[in-house]
């Protein structure tokens, strides 16, 4: 049992939490309340404190101190972060009298409460969270600072002994030794031996002020003390005997029974109501870091307020629909299927199913879909079966994706590291593979105009791959120029049979230097060869002779897209330039991959680069794609925007946030794109993209993502955006806000807590996918006759938030 004198018994929790939707509690100890950033609103609804229904709004630095039991509503503006901290009721019950808990609930206003006490309060908290045991004694130090401004006495100030008659001070000492007393036993002759009275006198006088017994009195007092901790705390019923010097429980409930009429256990159900407890969502609960550190800094003056060393004027940003633009579709042009074999595996088809019915991308990019091709030799003549590819081909029309089919010699592999790759299919000598595609190809095409008609084919687009890196390594013994030989057989079978339709390659990476990208459009230049579209590889890599690494520049991947672009446009004006492939991580064994760092990642990539380029795809659509020997657990580091069973990944969300967006850009940052339908609707994405630190950046697995995320992120703090639209229609709008961060739609932090599983039933898969959404927070706003629809924003670091707004009502 822990003594009444350490921290852990005084303490029970002590957290900061950050609240998005409305949250309801109800705790087992009493509590302090405090927000650190943004305002607060909270609701009564506990029966036994009906007076307290209204509502109170707390700001940053106010202080809300309940009681055990006491059923609250908290309503972030926004989103809230809160420090919460749950004291011992026993604790609390030994320490004041009943008139410093009667008080209970109250608030303490930032601007009347000790900047002393306030100092206190938020140095015990940092301390605690910093390390509770080494800094223990600091902790209880201020703890007891801090008690007597939170518990405030409503007793009114005593009247000076010199003033009270010899009668009054007599009462006041008895009363008062009884009250500081009364958990231990009470005889009449040793109360009158330390009172210095006679056993004769005290009896007669409880008799004459009171009309009872010594003996009942103190019964009556016991059961006043007995009764708080019934109300408060949960120990039985003989625990409370021992404590108050009962001879058993029974006693205990005979005295209750006699002098109230109630037994303990009826008493105590008054107020504790079994499966009533609601504790705060473990998902809110915030870690430790340098902008949650800095919220409970207490490195400052004590005469200074915190407020005023924290608060950050907010920018407002003041946007217009007349200045507007095309809301681009780039975003979703090209969806990364993978290999076409994987296909026979039901989960690739239940994941595209599932994708493509939320995002409706436009076409689908579909590698080495020849190799379905079955031979059949007849009378000494080769004939050609299409069924397998017929069977993808019919479900992704069905899906309305068009098809994107990349032809060429790549293999299905995957990026175990930088430098360390698996294969996963053995293929044929390269040069023999390009011929089989020669010969197959013809029938092909005619096999799918017969069966889909000469109008669909041609919409379908093909691409003809070279890996640059292979060449790049000297591990490729197939050069560019013979490449592009084959790219012009390839065209000119495709154009002889469907004129209108694309066809393009090579896929240029970013790794590479742009001067080893003008040799070779030096080279298409020279020989003349045609594309319909230049196709480049986009990843966050750096590569140097030695290594490779992941780009500390926040800004590295935008910036070649931007010079890529220029580049192509200069050697080949008006072709239209498509990232066939992109993301972060270019190795599919990093966890960077599989956490929310990765969507803020595609949110800011989207929103710089939609407008540079004709089309974009993610790389990839499942881990499915990059699944190996070594992928014995739900999250393994994968590419995809679903992990291997189906369950979406942050990435996944991003792209239906963007689904939700307007046609019309009206405002666009690094921090915001909004856009809108008309008047009466407006949509707002916000990012706060944090990038990696060096550590990260060479990293393999970064395997401290499943502990110690925070170590592996550059600094950084909230950003507060304060929006004003012009050209509303007055009336009242309903705000919907979907927050997707390190606790919302990311997954990675639930499985690193059981990293065991590798197996889910259907109900765990469903609860899974239920953790995997964003939060959802709605409020309404008011439009006036000036058009300004107001509101704001506040994104934690790695936080992505979509608010869709739409008019409701005049």
């Amino acid at each position: 049992m822990l003594s009444n004198n350490h921290i852990d018994y005084m303490i029970t929790d002590l957290a900061l939490y950050r609240f998005y939707t409305d949250t309801s509690l109800c705790l087992p100890d009493f509590c302090v309340l405090c927000p650190l950033e943004n305002n607060l609103e909270i609701r009564y609804t506990d029966t036994y404190h009906s007076e307290n229904t209204q509502c109170i709004q707390l700001h940053p630095h106010d202080f809300f101190v309940f009681q055990t039991g006491s059923s609250i509503k908290l309503i972030p503006d926004d989103v809230s972060v809160c420090l919460l901290i749950r004291l011992n009721p026993a604790f609390l019950l030994n320490l004041f009298s009943l008139d410093r808990l009667s008080s209970l609930p109250v608030v303490h206003l930032a601007s009347r409460f000790s900047s002393g006490a306030l100092y206190s309060f938020l140095k015990l908290s940092h301390l605690y969270i910093t390390d509770k045991k080494e800094f223990e004694f600091q902790i209880i130090s201020n703890l007891y600072i801090v008690l007597d401004s939170l518990f405030p006495s409503l007793s009114s100030t005593s009247i000076s002994d010199k003033n009270l008659r010899h009668s009054e001070k007599r009462k006041t000492a008895i009363l008062t030794y009884i009250d500081a007393h009364i958990q231990e036993s009470f005889k009449l002759n040793e109360t009158a031996q330390a009172l210095e009275l006679t056993p004769q006198y005290l009896a007669s006088w409880f008799q004459k002020n009171f009309d009872c017994t010594f003996s009942t009195y103190i019964q009556r007092k016991k059961l006043e003390s007995i009764k708080l901790w019934l109300r408060y705390t949960a120990l039985s019923d003989s625990v409370l005997a021992e404590l108050f010097h009962f001879k058993n429980a029974d006693a205990l409930y005979q005295v209750m029974l006699e002098l109230d009429g109630i037994s303990p256990t009826q008493y105590r159900e008054q107020f504790q109501q079994p499966g009533s407890i609601l504790l705060p969502d473990e998902r809110n609960k915030l870690p430790l870091s340098p902008y949650y550190d800095a919220l409970l800094s207490a490195d400052m003056h004590q005469e200074s307020t915190v407020s005023a060393v924290l608060k950050q004027e907010d920018t407002i940003f003041r946007i217009s629909p007349k200045s507007s633009k095309d809301m681009p579709d780039s975003w979703r042009y090209l969806l990364n299927m993978g290999y076409a074999y994987q296909f026979n595996d039901n989960r690739m088809q239940a994941q595209l199913k599932d994708i493509q019915q939320t995002i409706h991308f436009r076409y689908g990019r579909i590698c080495r879909l020849l190799d379905l091709t079955t031979v059949h030799i007849i009378n000494h003549a080769t004939r050609y079966g299409f069924e397998q590819i017929f069977q993808l081909l019919d479900e992704m029309l069905r899906l309305d994706l068009t098809p994107f089919i990349e032809l060429g010699y790549k293999h299905a592999k995957v990026h175990l590291q930088f430098r360390e790759t698996q294969i996963l299919t053995m293929d044929e000598e390269v040069f023999s593979y390009y011929d089989k595609i020669i010969q197959i190809l013809p029938d092909f095409l005619r096999a799918c105009c017969n069966r889909y008609g000469i109008e669909t084919v041609t919409s379908w687009k093909f691409s003809v791959y070279y890996d640059f890196i292979e060449e790049h390594e000297h591990l490729s013994t197939l050069t560019f120029r013979q490449y592009l030989d084959y790219y012009q057989k390839i065209r000119f079978i495709i154009k002889d049979i469907l004129p209108e339709t694309k066809v393009g390659g090579a896929d240029f990476n970013i790794f590479l230097s742009f001067d080893f990208w003008e040799d070779k459009f030096r080279l298409i230049n020279d020989l003349q060869v045609r594309m319909d579209f230049i196709g480049i590889n986009a990843y966050g890599g750096v590569m140097t002779d030695s290594h490779v690494h992941l780009a500390t520049d926040s800004d590295y991947m935008p910036d070649k897209i931007r010079k890529a672009a220029k580049l192509i446009n200069h050697y080949f004006p008006a072709l239209p330039v498509l990232i066939t492939e992109f993301t972060f991580c270019y190795t599919s064994r990093n966890y960077l991959n599989d956490m929310v760092f990765s969507s803020c990642f595609l949110a800011s990539f989207l929103s710089e680069t939609m407008q540079l380029v004709k089309g974009m795809g993610f790389f990839t659509m499942s881990d499915l794609s990059v699944y190996y020997a070594d992928s014995g657990n739900l999250f393994f580091g994968g590419n995809g925007l679903f992990n291997y069973i189906g369950l979406p990944k942050p990435v996944y969300h991003v792209y239906s946030f963007f689904r939700e967006l307007g046609t019309r850009i009206i405002g666009h940052t690094s921090d915001y794109l909004i856009t809108t339908d008309s008047n009466y609707r407006f949509q707002a994405l916000f990012t706060n993209y944090v990038h990696i630190n060096e550590q990260a950046a060479y990293s393999k697995h970064n395997e401290k993502l499943l502990d110690t995320p925070e170590q592996l992120f550059e600094s950084s703090c909230t950003k507060p955006l304060h929006i004003q639209i012009e050209q509303a229609v007055p009336g009242t709008y309903l705000l919907k806000t979907y927050t997707l961060n390190a606790f919302h739609g990311n997954l990675l932090p639930y499985w690193a807590k059981c990293r065991s599983l590798t197996h889910l039933s259907e109900q765990d898969f469903q609860t899974f996918k239920q953790l995997a959404q964003p939060a959802i927070n709605l409020h309404t706003k008011t439009v006036s006759e000036d058009g300004i629809l107001d509101f704001s924003v506040h994104l934690e670091p790695s936080e992505v938030k979509l608010v869709l707004i739409d008019y409701i009502e005049n």
